[in-house]
């Protein structure tokens, strides 16, 4: 089944101490015999991020942090080893936190999706306009003949 897990790693890794982590939470779905692409920032400056160094401010503290690295993680993995991989993730000492969901939506397919609900919805709006053009004919119509 797809999942996808976003976690947040501690503000004080470096990029090397991020890819290394990434790495490992990869390593781990892979041993559990599933299949896990690259880890993606999820907050960069590049994608509407906050931050130069790509920290991204959390609402509310988490233990004594107020900042982290926010990264998204495609992967396919049975039902049981992620809760394996869930285990796991609490245990490592550089996830600050992680969220696993499955069935979840891409980001090209939401971009995909909104733009279809635009163009029906100027389709829509056009349509509305042309009945409401041909309602405005007919009250003439009627006033003359009437």
């Amino acid at each position: 089944m797809s999942y996808e897990v976003t976690y947040i790693l501690k503000p004080e890794l470096t990029n090397e101490e991020q890819a290394e982590a990434n790495e490992a939470i990869r390593s781990l779905i892979t041993d559990l015999g599933g299949s896990a692409g690259s880890a993606q920032r999820a907050f960069s400056v590049d994608i509407g991020g906050t931050d130069e160094q790509n920290l991204r401010k959390f609402a509310y503290p988490i233990g004594k942090y107020r900042q982290g690295f926010y990264y998204a993680l495609e992967f396919d993995l049975d039902a049981e080893s992620v809760k394996t991989l869930e285990a796991r993730l609490k245990k490592e000492s550089r996830v600050l936190r992680h969220l696993v969901v499955s069935d979840f939506t891409s980001l090209e397919e939401i971009t995909n999706l909104a733009e279809g609900r635009h163009q029906r919805m100027a389709e829509l709006q056009e349509e509305e306009k042309q009945h409401s053009f041909k309602r405005e004919v007919n009250k003439r119509g009627e006033k003359v003949s009437g």
